[in-house]
């Protein structure tokens, strides 16, 4: 692995990639050089450590695999980041965010004990024990507006949850990047269908879906929506 060559990845921070068409691998530059938040590779490129970015572990993976072209990310941005889990997105989020901040909501006490494991010398990632039903019960924490919410919440009201949050967080023009998991909504429904009572309800809020990305190849029944808030 030491012999892979990277190229930056499109215009993404701190993203780069080896292979070609097909056969694409990410990479982010590691922000805490010589560790592993998931058993990932790391490996060593121009005097620069890189952590390997699994698509099938990661849905934003996924997502910037298959729309190389978004222009939503800054390296000194700030992210809410709804459904942290134990850390293996967030960390690459970290890494491309890094000279920003990234407050990192987890509702289930043993991932958030993982997730500041995990993640302990990240000085830019902000773990928050939180409900993302109840946005209200975290600001004490969060102290600014933020440029970018990531939800990836597996619960019924997930669009809800996710208007809930970027009306209370999120800033006028700023982004939503929205994991919608068909089967944790409806586990008999069509996915389709989910997706477009989904879209529907963002929509009703006042919120402009920009693009949807279907991710089946790299997760099942998911899809993800980028969403803008406007003034």
């Amino acid at each position: 692995m030491n012999n892979v060559k990277l190229k930056p990845y499109s215009a993404f921070s701190n993203v780069y990639f080896s292979g070609f068409q097909n056969n694409i691998r990410l990479y982010t530059l590691n922000k805490c050089e010589g560790k592993r938040v998931y058993g990932e590779n790391l490996i060593s490129f121009n005097g620069n450590e890189y952590r390997e970015w699994d698509p099938f572990r990661s849905k934003l993976a996924a997502l910037l695999l298959l729309k190389p072209q978004l222009d939503l990310f800054s390296k000194d941005q700030t992210c809410l980041y709804l459904g942290a889990s134990s850390g293996t997105t967030i960390s690459h989020l970290s890494d491309m965010l890094s000279e920003g901040i990234i407050f990192g909501i987890e509702v289930a006490e043993r991932s958030i004990r993982q997730l500041i494991q995990n993640t302990s010398q990240r000085k830019n990632i902000i773990p928050i024990l939180g409900d993302a039903n109840y946005p209200e019960r975290y600001a004490r924490s969060i102290f600014a507006t933020v440029d970018l919410v990531y939800q990836d919440v597996a619960q019924p009201n997930q669009a809800e949850i996710a208007i809930k949050n970027c009306n209370y967080y999120l800033r006028n023009n700023g982004y939503l990047l929205f994991a919608i998991k068909s089967q944790s909504i409806d586990s008999i429904g069509k996915p389709e269908k989910v997706y477009q009572e989904e879209k529907k309800i963002l929509e009703s809020s006042g919120y402009e879906i920009i693009t949807s990305i279907n991710i089946h190849k790299f997760a099942a029944n998911h899809l993800m929506l980028v969403v803008k808030k406007n003034p």
